[in-house]
């Protein structure tokens, strides 16, 4: 008995930064292997069409953890959207009760978005990954924001290229942030990666987005970075301080506008499209 309750303790320790836990499963007899595992993943269908929700189902006696690779659920049964279309992973981690920690992914072909979920996460990650670069002109700079009117988004004041980018970078040695440089956003584990303009990676870490309005008519949510940045994302007026969180201006299929606010007061702002294949 002491053993499960230690068991149970480590589980729920490790399922902690989840979605609460709607259900811990059964401890049982040992399973000692992924093939002993009776998990299904059932796709929501519409008709003949595969929609991006599915029904997750773990029997054995384990206490699981599946995950959409966006969100992460500690329960054993429960439904999970999907966030984008085409191919996805569905994947199940399950804790049994000896301590070993199992993993089986599941492939879902989504034919159709049914249920709505919001639009951003195909804007940032294409159809699972998409790299950004530099807009070709007017790609960053400085200018006022909501304080003055109208409402400015863009770089107006200090304007550079990707060129003079390159330039800056090598001024105040930095890496090479300028032309030719990218950035990666991956849906599952919402990871994001930086690269100089010779491919080389310069950080990797996370991203998350929230879409609220800043309530000024200014921006349209929050990108919020962890141990990674965007291109060029320093403070140029505040002894090269990189962001972690930045203001959304615009962003679809085409472009994403970022802008910040620098120490001194500065606004900053940032234009990117998607880098060719």
């Amino acid at each position: 008995m002491k053993k499960y309750i230690n068991l149970l303790v480590i589980a729920l320790s490790m399922f902690a930064s989840c979605e609460p836990i709607l259900d811990r499963g059964g401890i049982g007899d040992v399973i000692n292997s992924v093939e002993q595992l009776e998990a299904t993943v059932t796709p929501v269908m519409n008709g003949s069409k595969t929609t991006n929700k599915v029904v997750v189902n773990c029997t054995s006696p384990v206490v699981c953890q599946w995950s959409n690779g966006v969100k992460t659920y500690s329960t054993n049964n429960t439904e999970l959207l999907l966030f984008i279309p085409g191919s996805q992973t569905v994947s199940l981690k399950a804790m049994t009760n000896d301590g070993k920690v199992l993993e089986k992914n599941f492939t879902v072909n989504v034919d159709e978005m049914t249920f709505p979920v919001p639009p951003e996460y195909a804007y940032f990650c294409g159809t699972g990954e998409k790299t950004w670069t530099w807009a070709e002109t007017k790609c960053f700079g400085n200018g006022h924001a909501y304080a003055w009117d109208p409402v400015n988004t863009y770089p107006e004041w200090w304007i550079l290229s990707p060129s003079d980018v390159t330039s800056q970078c090598s001024g105040k040695g930095l890496p090479n942030e300028g032309a030719g440089a990218t950035m990666t956003f991956t849906l599952v584990g919402m990871k994001m990666s930086l690269k100089d303009a010779s491919g080389n990676v310069i950080s990797s870490g996370n991203f998350d987005f929230d879409m609220t309005p800043d309530g000024h008519n200014w921006s349209i949510g929050t990108l919020n970075l962890k141990n990674t940045n965007i291109l060029f994302g320093y403070d140029l007026n505040g002894g090269l301080v990189p962001w972690t969180q930045y203001s959304i201006m615009e962003i679809n299929d085409n472009v994403l506008r970022l802008g910040a606010k620098g120490a001194d007061g500065t606004y900053w702002f940032w234009v990117f499209i998607p880098a060719e294949d």
